[in-house]
C-alpha cells in the first residue's frame, strides 16, 4: 500500500524520471525542427510559411466561421514551427 502512495508523491524518483524523460523528448524534437528550418533553404520555406499565413489577416470581408478557423489553424502549426525553433535556439 505504501508503494501506491508513493507514486502520488509529486517529486518522486518516478515522476522525476518520467519528466527528465519529455524533456529529452521536447529537446530532441526542437533540434529537429530547427535542423530542418535552420539551413538557408529551411529559411526560405519558415519565411514563405509566414508569408502565406501569420503575414495575412484571418478574418476578411467575405470570411466564415468555418474560413476563420482554418486560417487560424494554419496559423497555428507555422507558430508552432516557429516556437520548436525558438527553444532549439535556446539550447
Amino acid at each position: 500500500m505504501v508503494e501506491d502512495w508513493e507514486a502520488l508523491d509529486i517529486e518522486g524518483d518516478a515522476v522525476q524520471k518520467l519528466k527528465a524523460e519529455s524533456e529529452k523528448k521536447a529537446r530532441d524534437i526542437a533540434s529537429r525542427f530547427y535542423g530542418c528550418f535552420g539551413t538557408e533553404d529551411g529559411q526560405f520555406v519558415i519565411n514563405r510559411l509566414k508569408e502565406i499565413t501569420l503575414d495575412r489577416p484571418v478574418l476578411n470581408a467575405n470570411s466564415t466561421q468555418f474560413g476563420a478557423g482554418i486560417r487560424e489553424g494554419q496559423n497555428i502549426i507555422v507558430r508552432q514551427i516557429l516556437d520548436q525553433i525558438a527553444i532549439a535556439e535556446k539550447q
